[in-house]
């Protein structure tokens, strides 16, 4: 019972660095903006005092208004999430992605938005993988990486880290840097993004 109740406090202390790492970067996109607090409130659709306390770290922020007021800064929402440090492992997982409209007409096609604060896109890779393929030796490569999986479950191991095994719709990000490698017992396709560091 004593470890769920620290579990517990963890995810709250966890939660509390979050919201401030957010309210810092939207007070830094406001200031770069040149908006005034009132005025990024109405048209984000919040209340001013709201958007003083997110700033401040006093407050947590719904992803439905962080778009809002990612959309009043005109900046990718993303850029509103910090970034993974170095050592760190983002992943994303399909439930956790919102299905986003392509359009704002009716009966338009959805997609899939896993996304995060990102850099200079260097690179990107179709793989198709077959039952039992792997790299059998650590690699590691310059810039950060993104990797989606399409279809079946890839199991992506990092060196010194638990492995981690992502199934269809599910994308994780990292620093190329950190020596990895990956298998599957199954095909599988993903995509593999390098952006610079």
């Amino acid at each position: 019972m004593l470890g769920r109740a620290t579990d517990l406090a963890t995810d709250a202390d966890g939660a509390q660095a979050l919201g401030a790492e957010i309210g810092l970067l939207v007070r830094h996109y406001r200031k770069k903006a040149g908006i005034s607090g009132v005025d990024l409130a109405a048209a984000a659709g919040i209340s001013q005092p709201f958007l003083s306390q997110l700033e401040s770290g006093q407050s947590s922020v719904a992803i439905a208004t962080l778009y809002r007021i990612a959309c009043a800064l005109r900046v990718h929402p993303g850029d509103l999430l910090p970034a993974p440090g170095p050592g760190m492992v983002e992943v994303v997982r399909a439930e956790e992605s919102p299905r986003v409209d392509l359009s704002e007409r009716m009966g338009v096609a959805k997609a899939l938005l896993s996304s995060r604060a990102g850099a200079r896109i260097t690179g990107l890779w179709d793989h198709t993988v077959e039952a039992g393929d792997h790299l059998p030796d650590w690699i590691s490569a310059d810039g950060e990486h993104a990797l989606y999986v399409l279809e079946g479950t890839l199991t992506l191991a990092f060196k010194g880290h638990p492995d981690v095994v992502l199934d269809s719709g599910d994308a994780a990000f990292y620093s190329g840097r950190m020596p990895h490698r990956w298998h599957s017992t199954e095909s599988a396709r993903l995509i593999l993004i390098v952006a610079e560091a």
